[in-house]
C-alpha cells in the first residue's frame, strides 16, 4: 500500500502553489507589458551596442553589497549571544536571492533555516532579525526616496506620485473599499481580543504552544536591534551598502549610450525606481524591474520605449544572473559544511 499525504501538508503545498502560480503570472503580464512593443533584432542591437566593463562594474558592486550586508546581519546577531562565521553567514545571506527567484519573501525564511542547521542559532531568534533588518531597509529606502524627491520635486516627486503612489492607491481603494478596511480591522481587533481572553486554554494545545515560541523568539530578535554592540559599524555597513548600490545603478548607467550622459542625481533616482521593481512581490523582481524602469526612462528622459526596456534588461539580467552564480556556489558550500559534520 503507498502513503497516503497528510491533509494539512497537502492544503499547504496546494496553498504555495497557488501563490507561486499567481506571482508568476502577474510578473509574466508586466513582462508581457514591457516587451510587447520590443522588436528582437532591436533588443538584440541594443545588448550588442552595450559596454560590457561598465555591466561588470555593476556586478561587482552588486555583490559586494551582498558581502556587507552579511556582515552586518552579524553584528544583529550578536547581542543575541551568538557569533556565525562570515562564511556561514554569507551563504545564508546569499541563499535568500537564489530562494526569492523561486517565490517572492521565501529567502527570508530559507537564510534563517540555513543558518540554523550550520550554527544552530534558534529560527524563531534569526527571523526576528530578520524582520528588523527588514523594517530598517524599509526605513533607508524611504529616507533615500525623500532625499531624491527633494533634490527634483517638480520631476522626480511627480513621477513617484504620478506613475507610481497615485496607480497603487487608486487601485488598493477600487479592489478594497473603506466598509472592508472597516471589516477587516475590526476582525483584527476582535481576534485579538479572544486570543488574550482564551490565551491561557490556548497555550494547551501543542500548536499553540509552537507559535507562541516562534513569537517569544521573534521579539527577542527584534530587541536584540537595540542592545547592538557595535552600533557604529551597523550604520557604517548599512552606508557602505547604500554606496554600493548607488555605485551599481551609476555604473549600468555608463554601460548604453543612450544613458551614460545622465549624471548622479539621475543614478540615484533610477536607483530608487529599480529598488521598487526589486522589492515587488514577484520572483525576483521579474518584470516589475523591466517595466518600471522602462517607464521612468521614457517619462522622464524620453528614452525610447524599446530602448528603456533593452536597459532594463542588461541591467536586471545581469544582476540575476550574478545572484544565481554565487547563490549556487553557496548552495554548494552549504551543502558541503552539512556533510562535514
Amino acid at each position: 500500500m503507498g502513503t497516503t499525504v497528510p491533509k494539512k501538508k497537502w492544503n499547504k503545498t496546494i496553498t504555495g502553489l497557488l501563490k507561486y502560480v499567481v506571482f508568476l503570472a502577474l510578473s509574466a503580464w508586466l513582462l508581457y507589458i514591457s516587451f510587447k512593443e520590443v522588436k528582437w533584432d532591436e533588443l538584440v542591437e541594443g545588448l550588442r551596442s552595450a559596454n560590457y566593463w561598465w555591466v561588470g562594474a555593476s556586478m561587482l558592486t552588486g555583490w559586494l553589497a551582498i558581502v556587507v550586508r552579511a556582515l552586518r546581519w552579524r553584528i544583529i546577531i550578536e547581542p543575541l549571544g551568538y557569533r556565525p562565521s562570515v562564511k556561514n553567514t554569507y551563504d545564508a545571506v546569499m541563499l535568500t536571492y537564489l530562494a526569492n527567484f523561486a517565490m517572492p519573501r521565501l529567502g527570508e525564511v530559507v537564510r534563517c533555516g540555513a543558518l540554523r542547521k550550520t550554527e544552530k542559532v534558534p529560527f524563531e531568534l534569526l527571523l526576528g532579525t530578520v524582520v528588523l533588518e527588514r523594517v530598517f531597509d524599509i526605513l533607508c529606502l524611504l529616507v533615500v526616496t525623500i532625499l531624491v524627491v527633494g533634490l527634483r520635486m517638480d520631476t522626480f516627486g511627480a513621477f513617484l506620485h504620478d506613475k507610481i503612489w497615485q496607480p497603487l492607491v487608486e487601485h488598493n481603494a477600487e479592489a478594497a473599499g473603506l466598509s472592508w478596511l472597516a471589516i477587516l480591522l475590526g476582525i483584527f481587533v476582535a481576534t485579538i481580543i479572544l486570543l488574550f481572553l482564551f490565551r491561557k486554554k490556548l497555550l494547551q494545545f501543542r500548536i499553540v504552544q509552537k507559535i507562541n515560541k516562534l513569537l517569544k523568539g521573534l521579539i527577542d530578535g527584534l530587541r536584540a536591534g537595540f542592545r547592538l554592540k557595535r552600533k557604529n559599524r551597523f550604520f557604517a555597513g548599512t552606508l557602505i551598502i547604500w554606496l554600493f548600490y548607488f555605485l551599481q545603478s551609476y555604473t549600468i548607467m555608463h554601460a548604453m549610450p543612450e544613458t551614460a550622459s545622465l549624471n548622479v542625481t539621475d543614478a540615484l533616482f533610477l536607483m530608487v525606481v529599480g529598488s521598487l521593481g526589486w522589492v515587488a512581490p514577484v520572483p525576483g523582481g521579474l518584470g516589475a524591474y523591466h517595466f518600471l524602469l522602462s517607464l521612468a526612462l521614457l517619462t522622464m528622459y524620453a528614452i525610447p520605449w524599446e530602448l528603456g526596456v533593452v536597459f532594463a534588461t542588461i541591467s536586471h539580467e545581469t544582476q540575476a544572473v550574478m545572484m544565481l552564480f554565487f547563490g549556487f556556489l553557496a548552495l554548494a558550500s552549504f551543502l558541503l559544511s552539512g556533510k562535514k559534520k
